[in-house]
């Protein structure tokens, strides 16, 4: 057997990691794994660390295979996109976070790393800035500038154009544009009032849900027989959690859950919809007055639910590549019950329609 030293260890910076292993950040090299380049863009630009004045955010997909994505959102400083960029620190992934920009750090890597070519350009208090590269290389480092007189979108805003590097992913795949649009009805429903403009070749709207979650939940139950007049609406908060829930039952007997966290999709749910279901088994048994909570069999059939929990980043961490909640503090599901469940019993006593309704 030959010797293995320390000399045969190769570092790999960041950029070629990805590069060489990229479905190890993305999941996969398919369909699904290109859609996630879009879902990092799109979850830097809806990062709580930007500073909250998000409006407006504008998705194009080009019929060149291209992708532009303009937001009005504060941009990243020009002097620490070089870094951002192309570096990842000691255990970044996607998702991770760690100051300073840490939470858009392994996303960005990821997606100008994979990127045949690539432009950002951002403007901001009279000035303007650009940045050009290929394969997550720099070519054209960004220097802040006047802006001159140019004709932009609104006082400061950010955009980011790329065609994404197809070699590195199946043959023959592009994006698909019905999953993004579906990404982009989520965010428009998680952060009401947010107006989403969604552009490919089949497809052009303009998105906004006024009433957020609400308003996602009819939709869901477009073509079925509310029982409620109306979503159910209710929020709690446990510690610096915030946990929002709309729901709605109507006359079939199929269920659908959805749950985000900071405006990440769960498809396999996690301890927050477990609180959520523990407390409205327990607010049934109390409208009823019953002293045991419910089974889920009893208020499950014909439930559209939707939970999105809002908590400071460095509780959570999640695996992009699966979508699951990989890691909550303990605890957090007895106490999203037991604040959610009295909120429930109050707003359940005052409305009809549901299964806890008293039949006196």
């Amino acid at each position: 057997m030959s010797e293995y030293s320390q000399d045969d260890v190769v570092v790999l910076d960041a950029v070629t990691a990805v590069r060489k292993r990229p479905g190890m950040y993305l999941g996969d090299t398919g369909v699904r794994g290109l859609s996630r380049l879009v879902d990092f863009l799109l979850h830097a630009a809806m990062a709580e660390d930007r500073g909250g004045h998000l409006q407006q955010l504008h998705l194009s997909l080009g019929e060149d295979g291209s992708l532009e994505l303009l937001e009005d959102g504060q941009p990243l400083p020009p002097e620490s996109l070089p870094d951002i960029l192309t570096e990842m620190r000691p255990g970044d992934r996607p998702g991770t976070v760690a100051p300073p920009y840490a939470s858009l750090r392994a996303e960005a890597v990821c997606v100008f790393a994979l990127s045949e070519q690539y432009e950002l350009e951002a403007w901001e208090d009279a000035r303007r800035w650009h940045l050009k590269g290929q394969a997550g290389v720099i070519h054209e480092h960004p220097t802040p500038e006047p802006l001159q007189g140019a004709r932009l979108p609104g006082p400061r805003g950010t955009r980011v154009k790329l065609t994404p590097d197809l070699t590195l992913f199946e043959p023959g795949i592009t994006f698909d544009a019905r999953r993004l649009h579906l990404r982009c009805r989520e965010l428009a429903g998680l952060r009401p009032g947010l107006r989403i403009h969604f552009r490919s070749a089949r497809l052009e709207e303009w998105i906004q849900y006024p009433r957020g979650l609400a308003d996602l939940v009819d939709e869901l139950t477009l073509y079925t027989l509310p029982r409620m007049a109306t979503p159910l609406v209710v929020e709690a908060r446990w510690e610096d959690f915030r946990v929002r829930c709309a729901l709605q039952w109507t006359a079939g007997e199929d269920c659908q859950v959805w749950s985000f966290v900071n405006t990440v999709r769960t498809r396999r749910g996690g301890s927050h919809v477990q609180g959520v279901l523990d407390a409205l088994g327990a607010a049934m048994a109390r409208l009823r007055r019953h002293k045991k909570p419910w089974p889920r069999e009893r208020f499950l059939p014909g439930l559209t639910l939707i939970v999105a929990m809002d908590s400071p980043a460095y509780h959570c961490e999640w695996w992009y590549s699966q979508q699951f909640l990989f890691r909550t503090e303990w605890g957090l599901r007895d106490g999203v019950a037991s604040v959610l469940t009295p909120v429930l019993v109050e707003a359940l006593r005052n409305i009809n329609g549901h299964p806890g309704q008293s039949t006196r």
